[in-house]
């Protein structure tokens, strides 16, 4: 690729270039042939999507526990490995982690049924109190404003409910005195299904922890030898992801659960412990859980306090807890460690929530996590990786393409700026500009784009290039001078620019001329006696103007060293040089490397000579 180019022309000279095969190597028949292939391809994706969602759906009852187990299976092999190295060995530490968690869960699941029953007494005290009505009185500003309307639809919503109550007791209804056992199991079904989903998570947990090597070795046999390598890759990478993910988020939201528990306590809030668990537990919803937690105190407050202060201030406890774990704490501890974008996790939330329900909820960061390493190892979910990965799915230049292809200014500078956080300079155009330059001139050069569309590319470009020079340069040394100048009707093309400006971070003193003429020029350099002079010429039409001024400037000045860049002179290298230039590089690198590598021979080759009172000094060159 080379890097130089004009934006009034629409030649880039490159050295990667597409080979196409001729258009009549492509017949009719093949090209509908492939759009039929992609068609079908497409076509049963989409099939075969719609089914698995409908598996999962309908088989619910099935695939929760599973998944479950999984999830459990994972939170507790870290715990495990570590119980296991004791005298319990493995069985033992699989038996006392699940007893921990059955245990804890069961006593936390009483304790909190018996928490809410008392909030809902509560909260039915303080409707029957009035002290609900006094501050809906304080928030009505008129008449008909919007709480009066809505007082006014809760009354008759209040007293169709009572109409149809007391119709319904009019009603004779026969209850038989005893029910078969068909009738007490569909009453009870509800309690027993949940029992025996929790008792065979149970067994299935221990089963996974017990022999999860085996399980693993089973996976690898059927992938089989030849995607061995990859199937293990993909299981460890998974399972290091989500164990960690996992962990760490559990940490967090157990802190967050006792500052807003600790919070809530000074506040004087009723049950504090109950509000501090539940926010804990809902900050597992990713991004509303805490918006979620905050409902029940904050109604809770207004229901019981007589004034607003204590329902304002705990309603900015979790504002303010939730940004400074999720805002400033989470970002550092987890960062983008999960692999999963923001977005494609608060969709798979809702996704699975739709389709699971609560389950589904908290099984929705899992599941996003194994598809989207799935998708990094086997080619055929690759979609997963790339509408669920945190990672940019164009590469550097591409995006910054897209976004001058919008022509949306700003945001190509954003990316330039991203760049130059992390890069160099050299490593920024050698990376991001002549890329992008390359890949615009091919789409010109299949009218994909236009005239004007290139235009403003390398308008931005050129913008980017002096505003980064500018931001780099060194401290210029006078004398380490350079005059860069194009041909009549040419501005200096971009890779001349680019060039310039490294040796402007280098410490040269870099001096740009265009349309200027000739004996102007001839006098200038004469003047200030340069190391080196580059000539640019882009546009073929200039091409005989660019070579008439190589060789006035070669004949003019015959030590001096000439640098030939743009996609003219880089057309015919041999003609370039033989009409005056010193070099033509092919690349930015090899030009600025050529240019110090030849300055460097030369000033050890020549000396400056100066006569002072007729006696000649040899003076030593400078650095």
């Amino acid at each position: 690729m080379r890097p130089y180019d004009d934006e009034d022309t629409d030649d880039f000279d490159r050295t990667l270039s597409l080979r196409r095969l001729p258009e009549s190597a492509t017949t009719f028949s093949d090209k509908r042939t492939s759009a039929e292939r992609r068609g079908s391809s497409h076509s049963r994706i989409l099939f075969i999507t719609v089914v698995v969602i409908a598996i999962l759906y309908l088989a619910k009852p099935v695939c929760v526990p599973i998944a479950l187990a999984i999830l459990f299976a994972f939170l507790l092999t870290p715990i495990v490995s570590i119980l296991e190295r004791t005298p319990l060995r493995r069985t033992g530490a699989v038996v006392l982690s699940l007893s921990l968690i059955v245990t804890g869960l069961g006593f936390g699941g009483w304790w909190l049924y018996q928490q809410l029953n008392d909030v809902a007494k509560e909260f039915t005290d303080a409707a029957t109190s009035g002290k609900i009505e006094q501050k809906l009185r304080f928030l009505k500003r008129s008449p008909g404003g919007t709480i009066d309307r809505l007082e006014k639809t809760l009354a008759r919503v209040t007293e169709a409910t009572a109409d149809k109550q007391e119709r319904a007791d009019l009603k004779v209804r026969v209850i038989p005195d005893r029910q078969n056992v068909a009738g007490r199991y569909k009453t009870l079904a509800p309690e027993i299904e949940l029992v025996a989903a929790a008792f065979l998570v149970i067994v299935l947990v221990f089963f996974l922890l017990q022999d999860r090597e085996q399980l693993r070795d089973k996976m690898l046999r059927l992938a089989g030898r030849a995607h061995l390598t990859v199937t293990t890759q993909a299981i460890g990478e998974t399972s290091d992801r989500i164990s960690r993910y996992l962990l760490t988020i559990a940490l967090l939201n157990v802190g967050f659960g006792l500052l807003i528990g600790l919070g809530l306590f000074l506040l004087k809030v009723p049950h504090a412990p109950l509000w501090g668990v539940l926010a804990g537990l809902f900050r597992f919803i990713p991004y509303v859980g805490a918006v979620l937690s905050a409902a029940l105190p904050t109604f809770l407050s207004i229901a019981v306090f007589p004034n607003w202060y204590i329902p304002l201030a705990v309603l900015a406890l979790f504002v303010l807890t939730d940004q400074l774990i999720g805002g400033f704490i989470e970002p550092i501890v987890v960062g983008h460690r999960v692999g999963v974008s923001p977005i494609a996790l608060l969709v798979s939330a809702i996704f699975w929530g739709w389709l699971w329900g609560p389950v589904g909820l908290l099984l929705a960061v899992p599941i996003s996590v194994c598809l989207t390493v799935a998708g990094e190892f086997i080619p055929a979910l690759r979609i997963f990786s790339i509408m669920f990965g945190d990672e940019d799915p164009l590469e550097g230049y591409l995006s910054f393409y897209n976004r001058l292809l919008l022509r949306d200014r700003t945001g190509a500078i954003a990316i330039a700026d991203r760049h130059s956080e992390t890069d160099t300079m050299e490593e920024m155009f050698s990376d991001l500009f002549i890329p992008t330059l390359t890949f615009a001139q091919e789409e010109l050069d299949r009218k994909r784009i236009t005239s004007a569309n290139d235009h403003f590319i390398k308008d931005v470009i050129r913008e980017l290039i002096i505003r980064f020079g500018d931001r780099n340069a060194g401290v210029p040394d006078p004398e380490r001078h350079i005059v860069a100048v194009s041909v009549a009707g040419e501005r200096l093309s971009l890779g001349t620019l680019m060039l310039t400006q490294l040796l402007r971070e280098e410490g040269f003193s870099i001096d740009y001329f265009t349309d200027l003429p000739d004996a102007e020029l001839i006098s200038f350099v004469n003047e200030v006696k340069p190391e080196a002079i580059f000539v640019s010429c882009t546009n073929p039409d200039h091409l005989e103007a660019g070579y008439g001024l190589l060789q006035l400037i070669a004949a003019s000045f015959i030590d001096l060293m000439i640098g030939a860049g743009g996609s003219a002179f880089a057309r015919d290298r041999a003609k370039t040089l033989s009409a005056g230039a010193t070099y033509v590089p092919t690349s930015l690198v090899e030009a600025k490397e050529d240019f110090l590598t030849r300055r460097k021979a030369a000033r050890r080759k020549i000396s400056r000579s100066i006569t002072f009172s007729g006696t000649r000094f040899r003076v030593p060159p400078s650095a």
